[in-house]
């Protein structure tokens, strides 16, 4: 392999949190990062995150009044459940409240109330409260992404639904719908043992002057586009040639959970149309029994009355399958995209393990030509050195002299290349020893949240049965009145 003319680059990661930084500076211009080859490229130093035990907390869902609701209008009373989670630290975060702001404009939105408790020494108050719209989620989102490389994102809430092209968008399903994700969202944050001690979460969490950190959020949002272009480009084409078989387990075992999952969307996608099929056909039968009431004169009262407790029953059905959907179906197909974070996470392990494995095919290269030249007097066998040593011999270039040249450019390309060699190894490395604990991060959150949702289906059933139970006890006593 001849190295005379190959250029490469090198790409660097952080996973660690970001400077810190006051709000004065939030104004200040963003640098602009630019590639480097490799004649000046260097990896970044890397950040050995630390991981603290998650130990168990409590995530207060009690709902809060804001305090400044002047010229706003109240979407939908949301239902919040209590919910009992283990997180790194006490930190309790609820969003409630959501309002539709400058109603009656093309610019109308729904913001939110963000109520923050905390101990961690990161706040500068343990508790604070503030309001911030689904455009803030995902500054958030994008800046966590774009500094936490090896973290796994929780990913937002689907933006692109049926709803926006409908126009239903502030529809109170919708509305609540969003926010429980939201609520998801800050919840799997709030638990990660390093985003949550993010300057980028303090901030969203917070600050009090938004508004006037918009320019710097502006800014950093466009920072980083082109961040891992070279790295993509790198490794499109490449194949990691000795897997590491703890990442391939980790995936084969997200990709059975992914499928899993998928499964169930799809086979209780089917339930809830069965569920609304019989909720609409109970309300016809009940609608029925009230119009025969109203021919039978005898038992008109005993028939309206039965026909009044299945219209309830209906009532309660319905009610039993929009929590549902709301605290089940929804939680596992937001689940899937969890899935499909950490899926992305581990790509980019790969791609990093590639880059060391090629930069060391280009040292070994270089190494070997170096032996060639030394041994043969010749380099590789290419056809560019073919055709160097032709031009050599009709130049009548002393071959000596070009041999020790060729072994001098040789020597500095093996220790430049020995060295970032080195430094790509580390690099892999650590970022494989973070993607483990983000694994395991993944896990806890996955065994929280398939409880929470399990949990949520089973009291939704049971409390749907007794209401059930409830109205048929109240009708037999009413039926049994009817004189024959």
């Amino acid at each position: 392999m001849s190295l005379d003319d190959e250029e490469y680059s090198s790409v660097s990661w952080d996973t660690g949190a970001t400077d810190s930084f006051k709000p004065e500076d939030l104004l200040d211009e963003v640098v602009e990062e630019t590639s480097q080859d490799l004649d000046n490229s260097t990896f970044s130093a890397i950040n050995n995150s630390i991981f603290s035990t998650l130990a168990p907390s409590t995530i207060n869902h009690s709902n809060s009044n804001d305090e400044h609701n002047d010229n706003r209008h109240s979407t939908t009373d949301s239902y919040v459940p209590s919910i009992t989670v283990p997180i790194a630290c006490a930190m309790t975060i609820t969003v409630t409240d959501p309002i539709k702001e400058l109603d009656g404009t093309k610019d109308a939105f729904i913001s939110y109330l963000l109520t923050t408790k905390t101990t961690l020494d990161t706040f500068t108050t343990p508790t604070v409260v503030v309001r911030r719209r689904f455009q803030d989620f995902v500054w958030l989102h994008n800046s966590l992404s774009r500094d936490f490389a090896a973290c796994v994102i929780p990913p937002l809430p689907d933006k692109h639904r049926l709803e926006y092209i409908t126009g239903d968008r502030f529809g109170p399903e919708f509305v609540e719908k969003r926010r429980a994700s939201l609520q998801r969202l800050l919840e799997r944050l709030a638990r990660h043992p390093t985003l949550q001690k993010s300057e980028y979460f303090r901030i969203f969490l917070e600050s009090r002057e938004w508004n006037a950190e918009s320019l710097y959020r502006q800014k950093k949002s466009n920072d980083g586009v082109f961040e891992n272009l070279g790295d993509v480009l790198l490794n499109a084409f490449s194949r990691i040639k000795k897997p590491d078989e703890r990442f391939v387990e980790i995936k084969e075992s997200v990709d059975k959970l992914e499928e899993n999952l998928q499964t169930i969307d799809r086979l209780y996608f089917k339930i809830i149309k069965r569920q609304t099929d019989l909720e609409s056909d109970y309300r016809e039968f009940g609608t029925s029994i009230v119009n025969l009431g109203q021919l039978e004169t005898g038992i008109s009262t005993q028939l309206e009355n039965f026909g009044e407790a299945i219209n309830k029953f209906s009532d309660a059905w319905k009610q039993m399958t929009d929590q549902e959907e709301l605290e089940y179906l929804n939680q596992i197909r937001e689940f899937l995209s969890y899935c499909h974070c950490i899926k992305n996470v581990l790509k980019l392990r790969d791609q990093k393990q590639v880059d060391f494995e090629e930069l060391s095919e280009y040292l070994q290269g270089a190494r070997t030509e170096k032996e060639n030249i030394i041994s043969t007097g010749k380099g590789s066998m290419g056809l560019s050195s073919f055709l160097r040593e032709k031009v050599d011999y009709i130049k009548n270039v002393d071959q000596e002299q070009a041999k020790k040249e060729r072994i001098q450019k040789l020597d500095a390309k093996i220790n430049e290349l020995s060295k970032e060699v080195e430094s790509s190894n580390d690099i892999s490395e650590k970022f494989s020893e973070e993607v483990a604990k983000e694994y395991e991060i993944f896990q806890t959150a996955k065994t929280v949240e398939l409880k929470e949702c399990l949990l949520a289906y089973t009291d939704r059933h049971v409390e749907f049965y007794r209401q059930g139970m409830q109205l048929w006890k109240e009708i037999i006593p009413i039926l049994e009145g009817i004189k024959n």
